[in-house]
């Protein structure tokens, strides 16, 4: 499911330099590293348009103090941390982290966050874009992932319905943003929905993102997490944003059963089942357990985030 490692960094970038382990060759190491990022920033996907539009966006590793470990992203390690006196979430690269694939979907992501500003989507600060300390800049959120919130927290009896329809509707508002600026997130789970202190909800993690470029899109690498993956994407089939409709009617079952996806079946169990049996959790009764069940109907006949939105209220209604 997520091979990277599990380790914390030091409190300060000075000290993350000195426990770097020595590597022969450092220099020319350094020079590839250099070499390689280069050519990605002239790329096709960002030529004619620098990486960082904005100064202000251009941060020095040097002013960031790195924490405490908080979260794994699809590339990176995520760290509370400190940048000109204000609380950050700093997505950082480790040296032996830094392969062209993962520079290219730290491109991705800085690309396609960066030119969004929504409530609901996570507030994109600025960018480290120096390797071989490359890193991300974003808004804190105090509470952490909505998976961690529902599932190893302990909170769960604070999860009212009229909490768990409000975080429905925040999620859905910022993927109605990124639907009409035409971006797939392609990874939309629990993990990657970010809670603060006031219970809003904001989506994060776009390295897997795409811009639509036609009416469906193919991509030769694979994307999401098998217990939220749209079956589509499981079979490497052409996709349009309705995968991420699929993802969200399992973040609907979770927020409604308060219980984990697919729990205690192997992934590579469940893609197959979800892709090739038409396998499918169990649809709780009701009005959300209906609308679940629509997310989870073929691509087409998927609503739309409006149309979901306008069906939250129903619910509302129904549980009060």
């Amino acid at each position: 499911m997520n091979s990277q490692r599990a380790m914390s960094l030091p409190s300060s970038p000075h000290e993350l330099r000195r426990q770097v382990p020595e590597r022969s060759g450092p220099e020319r190491m350094n020079d590839e590293l250099i070499s390689t990022w280069n050519r990605i920033l002239e790329s096709h996907m960002y030529q004619n348009k620098p990486l960082l539009p904005f100064e202000e966006w251009n941060i020095d590793f040097s002013e960031l103090t790195v924490g405490t470990r908080v979260g794994i992203g699809f590339f990176g390690e995520v760290f509370r941390g400190k940048w000109n006196g204000t609380e950050v979430a700093i997505k950082v690269f480790l040296e032996q982290d830094l392969t062209a694939e993962n520079m290219e979907d730290f491109c991705n992501e800085i690309s396609i966050l960066s030119r969004l500003r929504h409530p609901n989507v996570i507030l994109f600060l600025g960018a480290c874009a120096n390797p071989p300390h490359l890193s991300m800049v974003t808004e804190y959120m105090e509470m952490g992932s909505l998976y961690h919130l529902i599932h190893l927290s302990g909170q769960k009896n604070r999860l009212s319905w009229q909490k768990r329809l409000n975080m429905l509707r925040d999620i859905c508002r910022g993927l109605m943003c990124l639907h009409r600026m035409k971006i797939v997130h392609r990874d939309l789970k629990s993990a990657n929905c970010l809670v603060n202190k006031r219970w809003t909800v904001k989506i994060c993690d776009f390295g897997l993102s795409r811009i639509m470029t036609d009416a469906s899109m193919r991509d030769a690498t694979s994307a999401g997490t098998p217990e939220w993956m749209a079956p589509e994407l499981i079979r490497n089939e052409p996709f349009t944003e309705k995968c991420d409709i699929f993802s969200f009617g399992v973040i609907m079952w979770e927020l409604c059963t308060l219980n984990r996806p697919w729990e205690g079946i192997p992934p590579d169990r469940v893609v197959y089942a979800v892709a090739n049996e038409g396998s499918r959790l169990e649809i709780p009764e009701g009005p959300l357990g209906r609308l679940i069940a629509d997310c989870w109907a073929e691509p087409n006949e998927r609503p739309s985030c409006e149309e979901i939105l306008t069906r939250l209220l129903d619910c509302e209604y129904s549980l009060c």
